[in-house]
C-alpha cells in the first residue's frame, strides 16, 4: 500500500471513528448513517455550498437554512433562480431592471444570485435551468477574435 494510500486511509477510519462516536453519545448511530449516506451522495453544488456554510461559521442556520430548502422545494413553480454574473456589483436599479427583464423572460418570478467576475470586463451571463445566456464583454471579443482569424486564415 503506497504513503499516500495509508494516508487516506488512515483519515478515513479518523473520519468515520469520529462520526460514529458522536452518535453513540446521542443513541443516534442509524439515523446518522442513513444522513451520512444520504449526503454523501449529495450532488457536488449541496456539499459546495455546506463548506461556504461551515467556512463562513454560519453552521448555526442549518436548521433554518433546511427549513427554507424545504419551502422552497415544495412552493418551487413560483419563482426561478437565476444566476447573474457582471463586472461590476448590480445597483438596486439595475437589479429592478435585470430582474423585471428575466421575469418577463420566463413568465414568472425570478431570484437573482449576484455573481461578480470583473474578467468578463462588461455586459451580463445569465444561468437558469441548464441554460446559459452570455452577453458578456469578453465574449463578444472572444468571438469577434475568432470570426476574424477564419477571414484572415491565420
Amino acid at each position: 500500500m503506497s504513503t499516500n494510500s495509508r494516508m487516506e486511509q488512515d483519515k478515513i477510519e479518523t473520519y468515520a471513528r469520529t462520526l460514529l462516536e458522536a452518535a453513540k453519545a446521542e443513541g443516534r448511530e442509524k439515523r446518522d448513517l442513513h444522513t451520512l449516506v444520504d449526503l454523501a451522495n449529495a450532488l457536488g453544488e449541496v456539499s459546495d455550498t455546506l463548506k461556504v456554510i461551515l467556512e463562513r461559521g454560519d453552521e448555526n442556520l442549518l436548521p433554518e437554512i433546511a427549513n427554507r430548502y424545504s419551502d422552497l422545494v415544495h412552493n418551487e413553480n413560483d419563482v426561478i433562480a437565476v444566476d447573474v454574473t457582471t463586472a461590476i456589483p448590480l445597483d438596486d436599479d439595475m437589479r429592478e431592471e435585470v430582474e423585471e427583464f428575466l421575469s418577463l423572460d420566463y413568465g414568472q418570478s425570478v431570484f437573482i444570485v449576484e455573481h461578480v467576475d470583473p474578467s468578463i470586463i462588461g455586459g451580463i451571463i445569465f444561468n437558469a435551468r441548464g441554460e446559459r445566456r452570455d452577453a458578456s464583454v469578453k465574449t463578444q471579443l472572444e468571438n469577434a477574435r475568432r470570426v476574424l482569424k477564419s477571414r484572415g486564415g491565420e
